[in-house]
């Protein structure tokens, strides 16, 4: 009875395990469905804040879902000259970028996470691999990752994402926010939390707050940044802060210079400016 069983075991081991290495991997049929799953796989691996590389793709290539309405990023997009395309297959993406290639276009974006394979040429060895949700969405982890080393802020790395140009990258920075789920409440205690620090080296603490708290989504966290210009910056140098150095007892306090408007100073006489 025990040889028995162990020779069943054992054909089973021998014809059965094989074959079920051998099967491949299911993937999702649904090509935004795969886009999601990729990129949720790739926050993981590489620890990302949770859900920021999908609203970073939903901005890139996220189309309206014909069953749903909501915005889903796509795999076989891409984008040049600053119009994006939408393909039905990863065989009709593939042909339009060799299209491209051949009238002289360089700047191309594709995939998921529109990844450019003029500034990333290292990237991916072939344009089947580039357009391969998985890959795509890794190396755009990659990237993030990198870029969030160099700006020490996952805001900041999610704006330089897009360009290097600061006024690209602020723009695009709203963006992303707004399509981040979640992220109003977040950005209203980091920035409550901003002014009140700011508050401590000032004469006159100002009142922290998210704007107009309607909540109304996405669109009106990036209305309210829009709006307010001033949140993050830094203090200015005349005020005294936590860790600046203290005057010495007793020593009177320099007052801090006064500030001109341009106006002032564009029209004030030659000899008083």
């Amino acid at each position: 009875m025990r040889r028995a069983l162990i020779v069943t075991v054992a054909s089973f081991c021998f014809h059965v395990m094989p074959a079920l290495a051998a099967s491949p991997v299911r993937q999702p049929t649904d090509p935004g469905t795969a886009c999601r799953q990729a990129i949720n796989a790739a926050e993981r691996e590489y620890r990302l804040p949770v859900a920021l590389l999908q609203a970073i793709a939903r901005v890139e290539s996220g189309r309206a879902d014909p069953a749903t309405g909501a915005v889903t990023p796509w795999p076989w997009t891409i984008n040049a000259g600053g119009q994006s395309r939408y393909f039905e297959t990863k065989e009709e993406a593939i042909a339009a970028v060799r299209a491209l290639r051949a009238r002289g276009v360089k700047l191309i974006d594709v995939g998921c996470m529109q990844v450019n394979l003029h500034h990333h040429p290292q990237a991916f060895a072939s344009l089947e691999e580039a357009f391969d949700p998985v890959a795509n969405a890794r190396y755009a982890a990659q990237f993030l990752t990198r870029l969030h080393q160099a700006q020490r802020s996952w805001e900041q790395a999610a704006a330089h994402y897009h360009s290097a140009t600061p006024e690209l990258a602020a723009a695009y920075r709203l963006k992303v926010l707004a399509a981040w789920p979640g992220m109003e409440k977040r950005l209203a205690e980091e920035r409550r939390r901003e002014e009140m620090i700011a508050a401590w080296g000032t004469d006159r603490p100002d009142q922290a707050g998210p704007g107009d708290g309607n909540g109304n989504g996405f669109h009106s966290v990036a209305l309210w940044l829009a709006r307010r210009p001033d949140l993050g910056r830094s203090r200015s140098a005349s005020s005294t802060g936590l860790l600046d150095p203290q005057p010495a007892r007793g020593a009177a306090r320099p007052a801090a210079p006064r500030r001109l408007h341009l106006l002032e100073v564009a029209e004030a006489p030659p000899g008083k400016r």
